[in-house]
């Protein structure tokens, strides 16, 4: 099949930006940001004025923990980025709390996280405002305002309004510091925190389960990963003052509290983490006519030539791949693959204008599916893009890279029916002999997942196509310099 042209797969120089962008969307999105959002959960640290003494549990324990935290970050103790955390008064007596993430992957772009919510200074304590707005460089792409039930989404010069749940109480916010302040739970307890989540505008409920304490401080994990050594694992580190003084998501991404704001600042001294053009990974062979793999199984061969496991743990891994893979797709991943977000807006009118266009008044899934393929394909131009952008910039322009290829793919196919996502991994790149960070699609049909590549034209994918762990995808990439792969297995 004809490929348009240029392809990520043909500037591979450009997989660098690609595994910035990709990072965000999916590994770092996880991984920092929705780090971030955990230590959020976490932390009620101020640096304003209190205005009188609260008169409520949660107020008194708002009060205790007032003050200015500096945190740094790292990948792979390879300082990214700072974090600080704030909270006070508004104007008008109201409980308020601050986050700002800043850090660089790659380029000259810096990225910026903001987070803002506001509880009312009566009891109970109501969420009356939460606000998210994230930047690159000097431009502003998202914000989201959050109150009474409803949600303002600002993206590229337009605004939408959806409904949004907004029942959250200070006590909700602060429940895992009053847990631990008041009951001094044991190793293996578990309890409940509630959060804002921006991007699906709803308030999501994580279970925490204490690892370890020892002298006032506590270790606690999602209950989900709990074990200290599970990939992907959230695990923070609470003082005796009740704000964080470090928290871990995964084995690479780290947020530790510093003295001051010279020492959170230190990443502006060092280069980007994804500097290097070598974040692809090399073939001992040359892979003959991919397009007609049924089958592909790779070894994978660490840089000292020791076999090293995908997750990164020594081992003896291996990478198997078929053309048009297809496995069931559980009802908790078909209701995620379904849903209306601020980075897959497919409520929105422009989005099923477009789709109508693609789909016209085809019924069968798989049909629907195909025809969203090549109307992607076409539609957009490829263009190298520096750094994520918002769906609706891929509609306006009409051009992208892959990552907005199969973004707008995802939004489209929910907007018509089909539930369907984003997937970040390798691809294999015939003129170079390499495979490199691309991403495409999986939609379901008939209950199971199908790939699709927009970008490539692609409606089955080959056997070429590496998708990285989800629950290891920091770990993947940070690797993908010292790897090797060598072929084990062809079936055609």
């Amino acid at each position: 099949m004809q490929r348009k042209s240029p392809t990520p797969s043909r500037r591979p120089g450009k997989a660098v930006r690609r595994s910035a962008s990709a990072l965000q969307k999916v590994g770092l999105a996880a991984s920092i940001a929705g780090g971030i959002a955990v230590t959020l959960i976490l932390t009620a640290v101020a640096a304003a004025t209190w205005y009188f003494r609260p008169g409520t549990i949660d107020a008194d324990l708002a009060t205790r923990l007032a003050g200015e935290r500096w945190y740094a970050v790292t990948f792979r103790h390879t300082p990214i980025g700072h974090y600080r955390s704030e909270a006070g008064r508004t104007d008008d007596g109201d409980f308020e709390f601050r986050g700002t993430l800043h850090f660089k992957l790659a380029d000259d772009v810096d990225s910026r996280i903001e987070d803002r919510l506001v509880f009312d200074r009566r009891s109970p304590h109501r969420l009356l405002r939460a606000e998210h707005a994230s930047t690159k460089g000097e431009r502003r792409e998202t914000r989201v305002v959050i109150a009474d039930n409803k949600a303002e989404i600002v993206e590229s010069g337009s605004s939408r309004t959806l409904d949004a749940d907004s029942d959250l109480e200070l006590g909700d916010y602060l429940a895992m510091e009053r847990w631990l302040a008041t009951e001094a739970p044991e190793p293996g307890d578990v309890h409940a925190a509630r959060s804002v989540d921006f991007d699906s505008l709803s308030i999501a409920t994580d279970r925490w389960r204490v690892l370890a304490s020892h002298g006032g401080e506590f270790e606690v994990a999602k209950e989900a990963r709990a074990a200290a050594a599970a990939p992907g694992a959230t695990r923070v580190r609470m003082g005796n003052d009740l704000a964080p003084l470090r928290m871990d998501s995964g084995d690479l991404v780290s947020l530790h509290r510093v003295e001051d704001e010279a020492s959170a600042r230190i990443w502006e001294q060092t280069p980007p983490l994804f500097a290097s053009a070598r974040h692809r990974v090399e073939v001992d062979q040359p892979i003959r006519n991919p397009q007609a793999l049924k089958r592909l199984v790779v070894a994978l061969d660490g840089k000292d030539g020791r076999a090293i496991d995908w997750a990164g743990a020594p081992g003896t891994g291996t990478l198997s791949a078929e053309a048009d893979p297809m496995r069931p797709a559980t009802s908790a991943e078909l209701d995620a693959a379904s849903a209306v977000t601020v980075n897959y807006p497919a409520d929105a009118r422009a989005v099923h204008d477009l789709a109508s266009r693609a789909v016209g008044e085809l019924e069968n899934a798989r049909e629907k599916a195909n025809a969203l393929t090549f109307f992607v394909h076409h539609h957009l131009r490829y263009r190298d893009t520096a750094g994520g952008r918002t769906v609706f910039d891929t509609i306006r322009d009409r051009s992208g890279d892959c990552t907005e290829f199969a973004d707008l793919y995802t939004t489209l196919a929910r907007a018509t029916g089909l539930p369907a996502r984003t997937v970040i991994g390798l691809a294999y790149l015939s003129d170079s002999q390499a495979f490199a960070l691309h991403a495409w699609n999986e939609v379901a049909i008939e209950g199971a997942w199908r790939g699709v590549d927009p970008t490539w034209g692609e409606t089955r994918i080959g056997a070429t196509h590496f998708p990285l762990p989800s629950d290891g995808a920091l770990t993947a990439i940070a690797q993908l310099p010292d790897l090797r792969f060598r072929v084990v297995e062809t079936e055609y």
